[in-house]
């Protein structure tokens, strides 16, 4: 992610994105980047979410290589909740 906050000259603040070399967000406060920057971790964090669940739901083999099978967790389960 390189995205760089910066100080405007009327002291408001700005984020450069070194990807696109353009501001991505202009003339906010403290708080309001501090709301966008989790709003924007939010979307990416539905986005995965979503994408992870598809996944789960369209295949049979794993789609990670540590990926469990419901019996393998709840052995586990099984095993550290004693």
């Amino acid at each position: 992610m390189g995205q760089q906050i910066i100080r405007q000259p009327d002291g408001r603040l700005a984020v450069f994105d070194s990807v696109s070399e353009s501001f991505v967000f202009v003339d906010g406060t403290p708080d309001e980047i501090v709301e966008w920057r989790a709003e924007e971790a939010a979307d990416r964090a539905r986005k995965d979410t979503r994408a992870e669940l598809k996944r789960v739901a369209t295949r049979d083999e794993p789609y990670h290589q540590f990926t469990l099978t419901w019996e393998e967790a709840a052995e586990r389960h099984r095993r550290n909740s004693a």
